[in-house]
This record gives C-alpha cells, sequence and structure tokens, in this order.
C-alpha cells in the first residue's frame, strides 16, 4: 500500500514563505548594492536593512554565496563604524560555512578580515594566529597580492609586539611580493603598513617616504577608505617636520569627508593626531580639547591601541600643563592599555 506524505502544516508553509520573501529581498538590497554609484552614502542610510539582509543569508549553507558577496561589499565601508563584535560574529559564521563547504578561497580572505577585526579590538594572539593560517592559504593558491597584504599586517603585529626589526623584515617581503605581483594595492598597503611602522620607532624620514608612496597609490586607485588612513597617517609625520600649512589643509578636507561617512574610527584617529599637531605647536588647550574630543569618540569603538594612545597624549598635556594628580591618571591608563595587548 503506497503511503501518502502527510500535508505540510499552515505554519510551516507560512514559514517558509516569510523564509522566501526575506531571501528574495536580501538578493534585492545585494543588487542594488553592486549597481549603486556610491555604496558608501548608501550603507551610512540603510546600514540596519543591510545588517538583516546579511543576517537572512547566514540562516542555511545554501544561500553562503550571498552572503559572501553581500559581507565582502559591506566590511571595508562598515571598518570604520567599528560595529566590531558584531561583525566578528558574522564572519565567523560566513568562515564556518566556507570551511564546511571547502571553499578554501573564501575561507582564506574571511580568516585575513576576522585577523583584522581582532587586531583592532587589541586580540593580538588571536589576530596573528588567522593572519598566518589566512597568508599560508594564499601562499598554496599562489595568491600574491592577498599573500603580500597579509605578511604587512602580520609586520604590523611584530612591530606592536616589541619585534621592529622582525617587523621591517616581514614589510619589505610583503613589498617584494607586491611588486612580483605587480599589484598597486598590494603595494600602496605594504607601504602604509610599513610607513606606521617606521613612525612608532620615530625613523620619520622613512616613514615619509613610505606614506607618500601610499598617498599617491592610493589616490590612483580610488580607494577612498585607504586614502583617508594614508593621509592620517602623513598628518602625524608633518606634525614631526612642522609643515602646519599641507596640516591645515589637507585635515580641513579630511575632517568633512568623514563627518558626512559616519566613520567614527578614522575621525577618532584625526582628532587624535591633530592634537599632537597643536601640541607640536605648543597650544596645549587646543591639544588637550582634540585628545578629550578623540577620547569621546574612542569611547564608541573601544579600539584599545587607539585608547591607550590618546592616554598617553592626555598625560603628556596634563604634564605640560601642571596638573600633575590628572597627568598620573592618564599616564597609567595608558600604561595599562600598552601592556594589556603585549605592547
Amino acid at each position: 500500500m503506497m503511503n501518502i506524505a502527510a500535508p505540510i502544516s499552515q505554519k510551516a508553509k507560512w514559514r517558509n514563505i516569510l523564509q522566501q520573501q526575506k531571501l528574495a529581498n536580501a538578493k534585492r538590497w545585494l543588487q542594488i548594492l553592486e549597481s549603486c554609484p556610491d555604496p558608501i552614502s548608501l550603507v551610512h542610510e540603510d546600514y540596519d536593512n543591510f545588517l538583516r539582509a546579511l543576517e537572512t543569508t547566514l540562516q542555511t549553507s545554501k544561500t553562503f554565496d550571498i552572503a559572501y558577496e553581500l559581507s565582502q561589499i559591506l566590511f571595508p565601508i562598515i571598518f570604520g563604524y567599528a560595529d566590531w563584535d558584531r561583525w566578528l560574529v558574522y564572519l565567523q559564521q560566513i568562515h564556518h560555512t566556507s570551511k564546511n563547504l571547502h571553499r578554501q578561497v573564501e575561507e582564506a580572505r574571511l580568516l585575513e578580515q576576522i585577523g583584522d577585526i581582532q587586531y583592532h579590538q587589541g586580540n593580538l594572539n588571536d589576530a596573528e594566529i588567522n593572519y598566518y593560517a589566512a597568508s599560508h592559504l594564499y601562499n598554496q593558491q599562489g595568491n600574491l597580492s592577498s599573500y603580500s597584504r597579509t605578511l604587512a599586517m602580520q609586520a604590523s603585529l611584530k612591530d606592536i609586539q616589541g619585534e621592529p626589526e622582525k617587523a621591517i623584515s616581514l614589510c619589505q617581503q610583503a613589498l617584494a611580493t607586491a611588486k612580483q605581483a605587480k599589484d598597486k594595492y598590494a603595494l600602496a598597503n605594504a607601504n602604509l603598513n610599513l610607513s606606521n611602522i617606521y613612525r612608532r620607532n620615530r625613523n620619520w624620514a622613512q616613514a615619509l617616504k613610505a606614506a607618500q608612496t601610499a598617498y599617491v597609490l592610493y589616490h590612483e586607485l580610488g580607494y577612498s577608505t585607504l586614502f583617508t588612513k594614508a593621509s592620517i597617517t602623513l598628518i602625524a609625520i608633518w606634525a614631526e617636520y612642522g609643515n602646519w600649512e599641507e596640516i591645515n589643509q589637507l585635515s580641513d578636507e579630511l575632517m568633512s569627508v568623514l563627518n558626512v561617512s559616519g566613520d567614527v574610527h578614522n575621525l577618532s584617529q584625526l582628532k587624535n593626531n591633530m592634537g599632537i599637531f597643536a601640541f607640536s605647536q605648543g597650544n596645549f588647550i587646543l591639544a588637550e580639547a582634540a585628545w578629550q574630543e578623540a577620547l569621546q569618540m574612542n569611547s564608541q569603538i573601544q579600539d584599545p591601541m587607539e585608547l591607550s594612545s590618546i592616554y598617553n597624549n592626555l598625560g603628556m598635556v596634563y604634564t605640560q600643563m601642571e596638573e600633575w594628580e590628572t597627568a598620573e591618571e592618564m599616564l597609567l591608563k595608558a600604561v595599562t592599555g600598552y601592556r594589556r595587548f603585549g605592547d
């Protein structure tokens, strides 16, 4: 006797219809994003809708491709929002699916991005593990451009961990790999990381040379977010050289762009560097105001490395203003922060 399948319950039927509608909506948001001439403004205006669309695609491995494509367009745009806890969960979910599906190209990229978040959260050991795993996969795949990029990030980690010689060596390897790949983007990334390594070690001439190279390359390539990062680095270096006119012009342009884009992370870094600029001129009141503003912004994003730097700078300015108790409080907070992530 032939078995007759039990009819699907009305509840399950409507649940399935609702899920299909959500999936169709997610696909629509992806198509809108792919065709939009100004995706940065679009995401800024409709961030919650894009999050809902992405969350829909995370529910099953069948929608992995949509989840991956959506995450890859969104991630560089939203990185400056510093919504890192949420995005760490998203990327780890997509990465888990990529491993199950044996999608090693996507797996490598996701490992790198997970490392990026952990790096900015101050979880340096986890970041190093993920960068190394990503670079190993990239090297196996013969993807020289991405291999160069992860080498440059490992270099930055080594510098923070107190190994500047190892850091410079890794970054030089990243530069050589980028040149071998003939990839301007990878070359720009390696130069920007190298500039910040030299800057932290107060080698201003080499820092300036590498930052200017990155600045020009990002401008040529039209990568606005990374061009902003290179500009912020240049401002910090110019402050050491006393290039006040260049700093004023570039910082005004950046401030206007960052206020519109909602990039709190880069805006906080810019305010921090503007404080350095004012401090170098002996304008301690203006420096304190800039650093307090940077501190307030950082309370939203909780970047431990940036936070330690701001506390250290406030400690310096309060020392100059002879506010000894406040200076000591700020410097102790800086020391605690630097110890936490092994700087």
